[in-house]
């Protein structure tokens, strides 16, 4: 009995041991493939089909820029204001946003651009607190040549602020603290005024999805750092009564 018991907890931690291997294997060369594919396409946007993607851009009004946020967002939410294109991509940085703008505007222009983005660098300074100078001046430089490309080309500019997140699991404290989400406060602050002194749309995603003005409602939340469909309900809603402003002042 001792001996058929033995067997089968060995034949079970095999198991285990090998689908753990397995997955690991699994996620190397996930990362693996990423990594190389970044280093060869910085811009990443090799997951559309160029052919599609400009079509996509000479047919939409509005373009919605930026990362996993605005890819996971149902763009018929709003399309009822104009044809819209989402191009959202995830992971995706303001560097690399501001870098497909240039490159999208080479084919076509829209008439209103929503940017929303940040959240992919900010959070890098939860695992190191001494980058925070740099990731928070390189993030404002990048909006600001957002800003001014869209004012040169007659584009009507709306900067979402970035989204809250939820509470620290316990699996992310490693990488993660207090301190981005101070970051992402100051740089929602900083993105206002910049906007008011501007003369840009600032959209305020932030307080849109969060009643105590620190953390996620839990009623929009699908992850840490991301947001379910009554979240993007909520959003559409109060974007869609800006951009009505817009098209009919």
């Amino acid at each position: 009995m001792n001996k058929k018991f033995s067997f089968g907890y060995t034949l079970i931690v095999v198991f285990v041991l090998f689908v753990a291997v397995l997955g690991i294997g699994l996620l190397y060369k996930k990362d693996y493939k990423e990594f190389y594919l970044l280093r060869i396409n910085p811009l990443e946007d090799h997951q559309f089909n160029s052919d599609d993607l400009k079509k996509l851009l000479i047919e939409s009004d509005i373009w919605m820029l930026g990362d996993s946020r605005v890819q996971m967002w149902n763009e018929e939410l709003i399309s009822e204001l104009g044809s819209v294109a989402n191009l959202g991509i995830d992971g995706q940085t303001s560097e690399q946003s501001l870098l497909r703008l240039k490159s999208y505007l080479e084919i076509d222009t829209p008439k209103i651009l929503f940017v929303e983005v940040g959240i992919n660098e900010l959070k890098i300074i939860g695992v190191d607190q001494g980058l925070t100078n740099m990731i928070l001046d390189n993030f404002y430089n990048n909006m600001k040549s957002i800003a001014e490309i869209c004012h040169n080309n007659n584009i009507t500019l709306i900067l979402a602020n970035v989204f809250p997140v939820g509470k620290i699991e316990i699996i992310r404290r490693p990488v993660w603290n207090k301190t981005v989400n101070q970051a992402i406060k100051e740089v929602n602050s900083t993105l206002e005024e910049y906007c008011n002194n501007n003369e840009i749309y600032y959209f305020d995603a932030y307080h849109i999805l969060s009643d105590d003005g620190e953390l996620v409602n839990p009623e929009y939340q699908k992850d840490f750092l991301h947001i379910n469909v009554m979240g993007y309900e909520a959003l559409s809603k109060n974007l869609k009564e800006l951009i009505n402003k817009i098209i009919n002042p």
